[in-house]
C-alpha cells in the first residue's frame, strides 16, 4: 500500500515536470516565432522606406521641373491676357494615370500603421491629398483646352461671341495654371520634408 502511494506520487511529480517541460516548449516557440516575424516586418518596412524614398526623390525632380516650366509659361500666358489677347491654350494633354498614386495609397492603408509614426502618417497623408487636388487641377485644364477655338477674322459676324467665350476660358485657364503650379510647389516642399523623415528611419 505504501509502494503504491509513493509511485503515484512520483508519477504526479513527474507528470508536473512533463507539463513544466511542455509550457516552456510551447512559450520558446512562440517566442522563437514571434522573433521570426519581427525580425521579417522590420526587413519588409526597411524595403518600404527604401522604395518610398526613391519614388519620392523622383517626384521631387518632375514637380521641381514643373514649377520651373510654370515660372515662365505662366507670365508669358499672363501677359498675352493682359495685352487684350487670347493666348493659345489647345495644346494640353495629361496621360492618366499621371501619377503612381495607389503606391502611396498601398502604403497609407496597408503598411504605415505598422511601419511609419504618426509624425510621418499625416504629411505623407497630406503629400497624398495633394496628388489628388494635383490630378483634379489636370482634368481641369483639359477639359478646358478641349474648348480651346481659334479666333476667326475680326469681319467674321460670330467674332465677339468666339472672343469673348475665348476669352473666358484664357482666364480660367490660366487660374488653374496658377493652381497648378502652387500645387507643384506645395509637393515640393511636402517630399522634401518626407525625404527627411525617412532618412532618420533607415
Amino acid at each position: 500500500m505504501k509502494f503504491k502511494s509513493a509511485f503515484q506520487k512520483i508519477n504526479g511529480l513527474q507528470l508536473l515536470f512533463d507539463l513544466l517541460i511542455v509550457i516552456i516548449g510551447v512559450y520558446v516557440a512562440f517566442k522563437l516565432s514571434e522573433m521570426q516575424s519581427q525580425a521579417k516586418h522590420m526587413k519588409e518596412g526597411q524595403r518600404v522606406v527604401s522604395l518610398l524614398e526613391i519614388g519620392l526623390k523622383r517626384y521631387h525632380d518632375t514637380f521641381s521641373t514643373f514649377v520651373k516650366y510654370h515660372e515662365s509659361n505662366n507670365s508669358r500666358f499672363y501677359n498675352e491676357l493682359k495685352a487684350g489677347g487670347v493666348p493659345d491654350f489647345s495644346d494640353t494633354y495629361y496621360p492618366a494615370p499621371q501619377y503612381p498614386i495607389d503606391v502611396i495609397r498601398h502604403i497609407l492603408t496597408r503598411e504605415s500603421y505598422q511601419v511609419f509614426t504618426i509624425d510621418f502618417y499625416v504629411p505623407l497623408t497630406a503629400f497624398s491629398n495633394a496628388m489628388e487636388r494635383l490630378m483634379y487641377i489636370e482634368e481641369k485644364l483639359v477639359k478646358i483646352a478641349e474648348q480651346y477655338e481659334p479666333l476667326p477674322d475680326k469681319t467674321h459676324p460670330d467674332y465677339e461671341r468666339i472672343f469673348l467665350i475665348q476669352r473666358q476660358n484664357a482666364i480660367r485657364y490660366y487660374n488653374y495654371l496658377e493652381k497648378r503650379q502652387n500645387t507643384c510647389e506645395e509637393l515640393v516642399t511636402k517630399a522634401d520634408g518626407l525625404i527627411k523623415k525617412l532618412k532618420l528611419l533607415e
